[in-house]
């Protein structure tokens, strides 16, 4: 069937009622450094979907295109109850997108902003997501970007892992170019930042600094630039929950030290285990 060219606004958004490979854009959801998601109609089902489109900016680019394509074809291989399913993924002349299961709720990201977020709901949460990480790496899948931002709300609590952009499978060549740095940066390993190789390890750090931020509203380095958040996460220790938040337990802080331990091998073998320990060192909370 013919598909029409998507219509693009001054921004580079698609404008409602564009079409996209047999998906009619309804509105935009959010954006990412290299694409938009849009709630979109599925033209063949009317069903409702999440959208994901490369940018135009990012579309004339081999390798973020090459990422893109890859990000669906790792997800599509990876079934799990706490990950975002895709259903489908294309190109057209113009663009290439991602068909993927609407998840109807906020960002953890936005829970943590909205204040409402506390222990039990956060552990609750990110036991769902430490289920989701272990199973990607059951596989040998590496997220590297695992934020409040790629974490979805949806009903009745049930959480979803999602954005697999800047994964890599096992034995995969990097996609990246050399000296170029991906991830969020309040949440990267030092590793990372020191140009070792991600690893799972690295993902289990950047859940444990989501974890003291649930605990606490902030990030575990907060600090004014890029360079001294990335300075401060090499050198600095871990901070303590209990400086924050004198209302939760110590055991919370050796939980979060070992979670963000600067050497690799001192953190948590599996990101159940993360979880699980702050479970058991919230129950210790008079």
């Amino acid at each position: 069937m013919p598909v029409r060219a998507p219509a693009r606004g001054v921004t580079g958004m698609l404008a409602a009622g564009a079409v996209v490979g047999g998906y009619r854009i309804d509105g935009a959801l959010g954006t990412g450094g290299m694409s938009v998601v849009y709630r979109a109609t599925d033209l063949a089902s009317d069903r409702a979907v999440a959208l994901k489109v490369l940018t135009s900016s990012h579309g004339d680019d081999p390798e973020v295109r090459a990422r893109f394509a890859r990000e669906g074809r790792l997800l599509a291989a990876l079934r799990h109850d706490h990950i975002v399913e895709v259903f489908a993924s294309g190109a057209t002349d113009d663009a290439m997108f991602l068909a993927m299961a609407l998840v109807e709720g906020p960002t953890l990201r936005e829970l943590i902003a909205d204040g409402g977020l506390d222990p039990g709901r956060a552990v609750a949460i990110l036991g769902q997501v430490a289920a989701a990480l272990d199973a990607a790496h059951a596989t040998g899948l590496v997220h590297r970007d695992i934020t409040p931002g790629n974490v979805l709300i949806g009903p009745g609590e049930h959480a979803y892992l999602c954005d697999f952009g800047l994964s890599r499978a096992p034995g995969e060549v990097t996609l990246t170019a050399t000296g170029q740095f991906l991830g969020t940066i309040a949440y990267v390993a030092p590793e990372q930042i020191q140009s070792e190789a991600a690893t799972a390890s690295g993902d289990r750090y950047a859940l444990a600094a989501v974890l003291y931020e649930c605990l606490t509203g902030e990030v575990p380095f907060p600090r004014p630039t890029a360079a001294a958040t990335l300075y401060a996460q090499v050198t600095a220790p871990p901070p303590r929950v209990s400086a924050a938040r004198p209302d939760l337990p110590a055991a919370l802080d050796v939980v979060i030290a070992r979670g963000l331990a600067k050497d690799p091998a001192r953190r948590w073998p599996c990101a159940a285990d993360l979880i699980e320990a702050a479970r058991a060192a919230l129950r210790s909370r008079p």
